[in-house]
């Protein structure tokens, strides 16, 4: 009989990362999850089978409190997705207070990175890792007034490539998840003129009563990078709603066949 699989979730307090967890828990799989604030776990404290761990991720104190929890719990992780995201600050680049703009790109990126950094001592061992980011917004083009949020998702998705290419034993994949329905989106509301277009295409898209990607096929696209063989889809950025996963064989044929698809790459190089 197969041991348990456990799922490390970052950012179990986002929308996100609670469906995942939901998902998971459904399917039998034990689940750690961190949250910044305690008020927005407060549905699923005491779910059998979960674990949840504070962690901010702009504090690295916070993260080593974390993994040394994670420690005492004696399960070793599975699977590690990422539902960390902020959009924050929104506005110019040169009208933002430089400040916060540097930290939204920590947390965004480097301070998810450096979390992984922390718990991947702490993975089943004598396995291959799964190690999945969310990311999304100006992977292929400008995110204007967005900037901070972009780099953040951007540095992670090299990342993935990076750790591709040093960590034989880790398969990382970067998830673009498209429009999806969560309370990130107040942040543009918030923002207002400052966020640019994006606030009327924010707002239109809430109003439309569109529930966008849902977490399912978000799911579904992961589990589908992870059945592959890691040098199909490790290291890649996969699109949920634009790339042809769900077809399966063509696309993996293709990936394996260009080691440059879904990757960045100068344009034309």
């Amino acid at each position: 009989m197969n041991a348990q699989r456990t799922v490390f979730i970052a950012a179990i307090s986002s929308d996100i990362g609670r469906e995942l967890a939901l998902l998971h828990l459904q399917r039998g799989d034990h689940v750690i999850g961190t949250y910044r604030n305690a008020d927005q776990v407060s549905a699923l404290q005491g779910l059998e089978g979960l674990d949840l761990l504070p962690c901010d991720l702009s504090n690295p104190q916070s993260i080593t409190n974390a993994v040394t929890s994670l420690k005492a719990l004696d399960k070793p992780w599975d699977v590690f997705i990422s539902a960390v995201g902020d959009l924050r600050p929104i506005g110019p680049f040169f009208e933002s207070d430089v400040g916060p703009w540097a930290q939204s790109i920590d947390v965004n990126g480097s301070g998810q990175l450096r979390l992984l950094h922390a718990v991947y001592p702490h993975r089943r061992p004598r396995a291959v890792a799964k190690v999945a980011f969310l990311v999304g917004g100006g992977i292929n083009g400008p995110f204007r007034n967005y900037s901070a949020y972009c780099l953040g998702k951007i540095l992670l998705v090299k990342a993935c490539e990076l750790l591709h290419d040093e960590a034989a034993d880790v398969h990382a994949v970067a998830i673009g998840t498209g429009w999806v329905d969560t309370k990130i989106h107040r942040q543009t509301l918030d923002a207002g003129k400052k966020a640019g277009a994006n606030y009327r295409k924010t707002a239109d898209f809430l109003a439309s009563g569109q529930a966008g990607t849902t977490c399912s096929d978000i799911l579904a696209c992961m589990d589908w990078c992870f059945s592959q063989d890691r040098a199909v889809t490790g290291g890649r950025n996969i699109s949920v709603v634009h790339d042809g996963w769900r077809e399966g064989v063509g696309l993996a044929a293709d990936l394996l066949a260009d080691p440059d698809k879904y990757r960045l790459r100068r344009s034309g190089n």
